[in-house]
């Protein structure tokens, strides 16, 4: 295999798999009184929203998150289970976002894939000035001709 270079943070399978669980668990136990009371407590509706809609935040915003490697023209996708090479000639586009902690960015890709036509990954983290997209987008986008 040639030489890949890791695009992903080391902490993809944290926020992957470790982090929604902690929060589903860890927020579970600490409002388990309230939770278990049912629509008998007041409170019970207001938690139990709040404990759903961040649940799914996190998870439809990190949970699809994959391991990518670049390298040979390739990029080496994968998650944690199976791994996939794209052709870069596949990628589409790439972008991110801007406002979420941590950072997300994604390719485009042409055509459907294994796990789909957008690919999702945590990039290495760097610093950067303020509110804005993760600065290896330009990078790839130049490097790829994108």
């Amino acid at each position: 295999m040639t030489n890949m270079k890791e695009l992903s943070s080391p902490f993809t399978f944290f926020y992957k798999y470790i982090f929604i669980l902690i929060w589903i668990v860890g927020f579970g136990r600490s409002t388990q009184a309230v939770l278990l009371a049912g629509p008998a407590d007041p409170k019970w509706l207001p938690y139990m929203g709040v404990w759903v809609m961040i649940s799914l935040f996190i998870f439809f915003s990190s949970g699809n998150v994959k391991k990518v490697s670049l390298g040979g023209g390739k990029i080496q996708v994968s998650n944690f289970l199976r791994t996939v090479e794209i052709d870069v000639s596949e990628i589409e586009s790439i972008d991110g976002s801007s406002y979420l902690s941590p950072r997300l960015l994604w390719f485009n890709l042409k055509t459907k894939s294994a796990f789909g036509t957008k690919i999702s990954f945590l990039p290495v983290f760097r610093p950067s000035k303020g509110i804005g997209k993760h600065p290896l987008i330009h990078e790839l986008a130049k490097e790829l001709d994108l």
